[in-house]
């Protein structure tokens, strides 16, 4: 049954924590063929909207303590009721019921009495502005406050609504191949295009290194960085690749890139790359990015560093389901080591690029400005935040030049 599996891997990312992505990549196998774009759907979109559809169920819950699983029930159910049009009510219902009793029979009538007043009513009242936002967005209401005092309340609002777009998957083409002329790439902005085949993986494109899986945005970055043949070049949070191998396949496999991962099994990741593309150019090393002794100067630095990810709330939606103010305390003096490793080596009249994948001005411009603020040899050249939409997640990244006549 779909609709218990759907189930079991919501409970593995609410409750157990595991990444949306790499579940389905792992187990979206274990579903029948004609039953994997529906899985998907409702996987997807339940964890988009989950607090919205939680606050939809839970009014009418009375307070009770609800066991996890059927809290998890009730949601998936939700999102269906209100959101799959295709499937009637009394479908969604009759499945929600079998399997609460499969869990805990004695529940069963409570998600039948909570599910028929949620498709009678189908409505929230929101206490203010910002309860609307977030409960509508399912995001933390901390988070939209921050948003609207950093962007404004339109790009808030705007912030919010792409977090529940549906992305479709983008690819890079080889640029030091011929351009593919087959019907299943849709040009974004070459070399960047939207995939419509089914599995990427399987793909002879893919196998044979004609294309790669990138974001419109982050492929920006690589723009920004604006790497040239012969050069070196250093990426220092690069696993697990993507960017680094835009960058080689610029330089058309000619100059010297080294790629850093503080973890050996994501540094493997970018190994797998180097060969599926039969780069000559590219070194990947395990290496923290908070020591970069030794590695001597560079033409180019990209300093992509970890960071709270709020740009890719559309792709990874379960970060929603555990967003903290905390976590960007954390992130922020980790960032600032990086950067200031990674200005170290940066040749005179070197560029130094710093990029998140996140929405927040504390990662972003005020990291930077931090930072030129005690380091007068470089200059910004550029900065600009590449807002999320349907073909992009939402990026920060920022240009720095050092001068020709720092020496060190």
């Amino acid at each position: 049954m779909v609709r218990n599996w759907i189930l079991e891997a919501l409970c593995a990312v609410v409750a157990d924590g595991a990444y949306s992505n790499l579940y389905l990549k792992k187990h979206l196998r274990e579903v029948d063929e004609k039953d994997r774009a529906l899985a998907t759907t409702i996987f997807y979109g339940t964890l988009r909207n989950y607090t919205y559809c939680q606050r939809m169920w839970s009014q009418y819950s009375n307070g009770n303590k609800v066991h996890k699983k059927i809290r998890v029930l009730l949601t998936m159910s939700v999102y269906q009721l209100l959101f799959l049009e295709k499937v009637p009510a009394y479908a969604v219902i009759s499945e929600a019921v079998s399997l609460a009793k499969m869990i805990r029979p004695q529940a069963a009538g409570f998600v039948n009495a909570i599910l028929r007043k949620v498709d009678r009513e189908r409505k929230i009242e929101f206490r203010d502005d910002v309860d609307e936002i977030a409960t509508t967005y399912s995001i933390a209401p901390w988070l939209v406050k921050m948003w609207i005092a950093q962007y404004g309340a339109d790009r808030a609002l705007a912030f919010a609504k792409a977090s529940l777009d549906t992305q479709s998957l983008s690819v890079r083409r080889n640029v030091m191949k011929d351009k593919p002329e087959v019907d299943r790439l849709q040009e974004l902005r070459d070399p960047i295009y939207q995939y419509t085949g089914n599995t990427l993986e399987a793909d002879p494109l893919y196998r044979e290194g004609v294309v790669s899986p990138q974001d419109l945005g982050a492929y920006e970055i690589v723009r920004v960085l604006d790497p040239k043949p012969e050069e070196m070049i250093l990426d220092v949070c690069a696993a697990p690749g993507t960017k680094t191998m835009a960058i080689a396949e610029t330089m058309r496999d000619r100059g010297h890139v080294v790629a850093l991962d503080l973890h050996p099994h994501r540094v493997a990741l970018i190994q797998n790359d180097i060969r599926r593309l039969h780069l000559k150019n590219v070194e990947a090393r395990c290496q923290d990015a908070t020591d970069l002794s030794g590695l001597g100067l560079y033409d180019r630095v990209l300093c992509d560093v970890p960071c709270t990810g709020y740009g890719t709330l559309s792709r990874k939606p379960d970060i929603k389901l555990h967003l903290d103010p905390a976590t960007m305390d954390t992130l922020i003096p980790v960032q600032a080591a990086i950067l200031e490793q990674a200005a170290a080596h940066v040749k005179p009249g070197g560029v130094l690029v710093y990029s998140t994948c996140t929405l927040n001005q504390k990662e972003n411009e005020k990291q930077v400005a931090k930072f030129l603020k005690s380091h007068p040899a470089f200059s910004l050249d550029m900065e600009k935040t590449i807002e999320p939409s349907k073909t992009t997640n939402g990026f920060y990244v920022a240009k720095l030049k050092k001068s020709a006549d720092d020496v060190l």
